[in-house]
């Protein structure tokens, strides 16, 4: 008789966070970059919905829930069509649809079934509020835009989202805005009607325009006025962010905003640079995960090296024997990790490594083992660095971070490194993977396990390569880009006066 489940259906579901440990890095840079997201991916829509929402308060004002509904998706779907129309914009949502729609060049476009929560049409979208709910309120009710109304009916705030939408408004015009409220009343556009409605495209917010300014005083704050603690930390790392274009004279990737901040001193700036430590710290904690998951990663190719498995007891005695071969397998890991000069350690080579496809998980082993060193090393001899670590990361209870992992090296600082990295691989990762996946498997119904176990063996389901995870930084740019402060070749003219001296 058998103990295991007889699953009636099993979804394979791999899981994006196997050892529990993204969390604590996503929690960092949520708060790095607050009022922008992952799916914020174009800062006019923050003009359009306020517009959006002040409209239906001036044409509608009901108070049903559905035909608020109904207004919001009508604008997407036609605010997608524009888009589509006219061509070159990215991140407008719905534009896939918009295109095939375009596609059958009607003389007349009806979308108000596209604009529907219908399941049995070809919807924009299926969110039931489509972009402005599944990625966009909840950013602008972190920089004041939004908030929520009477009889849940999202609304633009009194004060700045009113504004808001005044200068979206003044910019396209009031021939503009007749044909777009029409439209979207409607649910019915022509080409001929799309043509006219490019002022809305989110690539045309105007130079000197009120709307402009006000998309510059969220992102940087330059007045200064009842700023929040959000507000400052957003200005902060946008900020970052030019100072990386302009040293790069390009217009940066998320990445290279990333190793910029990493390499980097001092900016000269009090609020800088201790941003530009907060954001060290989340680099440090995102690379420690990278390297636990190349070891996870190590160890379910031991567990499919045999087709009954391997105990726990036999992948020690794998881990530790393969490891005998590596340089300093034999020292004491406080010896290792002080040996390792943080300083010249090639990170960028290590995170390249780890990440790429090339190389054998095994060859990657030491790889992981020596970043681990550098990190906890570079952590241990920068005082400032450790302190931010100690207030960002829990280093106790289930939750998983740099933090704990460092805790749990130094208890075992005095043994030998491959005694270490065994016992590291067995308790801190096959046994970290298996309780998160049992969590994931209670609360959420899914079945992300990467290993089974059966009479005590571990069978290799599924294999796994390390993931970084993505802290809100290409959007971020695109919104700099769009308001003008960065292009192809780093920093406008524009944005070295504005920012005057501090560029």
């Amino acid at each position: 008789m058998s103990a295991e489940p007889e699953w009636t259906e099993r979804v394979d579901k791999r899981g994006l966070d196997p050892l529990g440990m993204q969390n604590a890095g996503v929690a960092l840079y949520q708060s790095l970059v607050p009022g922008i997201s992952n799916v914020t991916l174009r800062i006019r829509y923050y003009g359009y919905y306020c517009w959006v929402s002040d409209t239906y308060a001036r044409d509608k004002a009901s108070t049903d829930f559905s035909e608020w509904r109904s207004w919001v998706r009508r604008a997407e779907a036609l605010f997608a069509l524009v888009a589509s129309y006219h061509g070159g914009e990215g991140g407008v949502g719905g534009v896939e649809w918009a295109d095939r729609r375009l596609s059958l060049e009607e003389p007349e476009i009806d979308f108000g079934q596209a604009a529907s929560i219908d399941p049995n049409v070809t919807r924009y979208l299926r969110q039931s509020l489509g972009v402005f709910g599944g990625a966009y309120y909840s950013q602008m009710v972190e920089v004041g835009l939004f908030v929520e109304g009477d009889h849940g009916i999202q609304r633009a705030s009194n004060g700045l989202g009113v504004s808001t939408a005044a200068a979206f408004r003044q910019a396209i015009g009031e021939e503009v805005e007749a044909i777009l409220i029409e439209c979207i009343q409607s649910a019915k556009v022509t080409p001929e009607l799309l043509d006219e409605l490019w002022p809305i495209l989110p690539s045309q917010i105007s130079e000197g325009s009120e709307e402009l300014a006000i998309y510059e005083q969220l992102l940087l704050n330059m007045e200064g006025i009842d700023a929040t603690v959000g507000d400052l930390s957003r200005t902060a790392s946008l900020k970052l962010v030019l100072e990386t274009a302009k040293a790069s004279s390009s217009r940066p990737d998320p990445m290279s905003v990333r190793w910029h901040l990493f390499s980097s001193q001092t900016f000269g700036d009090g609020d800088l640079d201790r941003q530009r430590v907060r954001w060290e710290a989340y680099h440090c904690h995102d690379f420690m995960q990278i390297a636990a998951a190349a070891l996870l990663e190590w160890a379910l190719v031991l567990m499919g090296e045999q087709d009954a498995g391997l105990t726990l007891a036999e992948i020690r005695g794998e881990v530790w024997e393969r490891l005998g071969l590596g340089e300093g397998a034999g020292e004491l890991w406080s010896t290792y990790q002080r040996n390792i000069d943080p300083e010249t350690f090639d990170y960028q080579g290590a995170w390249s490594r780890l990440t790429g496809r090339r190389g054998t998980p095994e060859e990657k082993a030491w790889d992981a083992i020596s970043t681990i060193a550098a990190l906890f090393e570079r952590v241990a001899r920068d005082e400032d660095l450790g302190e931010v670590m100690r207030g960002e990361f829990s280093g106790t209870g289930n939750a998983r971070s740099i933090l704990t992992e460092m805790n749990w090296f130094a208890d075992h600082a005095g043994e030998p490194v491959r005694d270490l990295i065994a016992a590291y691989v067995v308790d801190r990762i096959i046994l970290r993977h298996s309780w998160v996946a049992m969590q994931k498997l209670r609360r959420q119904k899914d079945y992300t396990f990467l290993f089974e176990v059966r009479d005590g063996r571990l069978l290799r389901r599924n294999g796994y390569v390390p993931v970084a995870t993505t802290p809100r930084l290409n959007p971020a740019i695109q919104f700099l880009v769009d308001v003008g402060l960065v292009d192809d070749q780093g920093l406008t003219e524009r944005a070295r006066k504005l920012l005057g001296e501090a560029t």
